[in-house]
């Protein structure tokens, strides 16, 4: 019983040690909201279906209701997903983040960028 008891402490401590990345955490926010959004692709396709008094929206493969029925829910998380990256993950390149990057970078590293970008600019003719 002893080791039972001293099991719980050493347990919480590897939990907290976990080190997670940021994409782990938009992989878990995307699939919880599959498991609860994407049955109402289905929903939604036969609404709209309903609305028209059409049976369904192809007959490639007869009886099986259509190839875009085969997807329906794959368009809706197609959506979600879409504004999901484009609202949380999504940052764009900014000149404030390239010199926040770059000060990052050793001395060695910040020289052989600046070569670089000096090379780069005046290929196009920019200098």
């Amino acid at each position: 019983l002893d080791g039972v008891t001293g099991l719980a402490p050493t347990l919480m401590r590897k939990v907290l040690e976990l080190e997670i990345c940021s994409v782990q955490i938009h992989a878990l926010q995307l699939g919880l909201f599959a498991s609860f959004a994407a049955p109402f692709g289905g929903f939604l396709s036969s609404a709209i279906k309903r609305a028209y008094g059409i049976k369904d929206f192809n007959n490639l493969i007869p009886g099986h209701g259509g190839m875009m029925d085969r997807f329906d829910c794959q368009f809706v998380m197609f959506l979600c997903t879409f504004v999901h990256h484009r609202t949380f993950v999504h940052s764009p390149i900014t000149v404030d983040a390239l010199l926040a990057s770059a000060a990052q970078l050793s001395a060695t590293e910040q020289q052989e960028f600046l070569q670089r970008l000096s090379q780069l600019l005046l290929n196009k003719n920019v200098l």
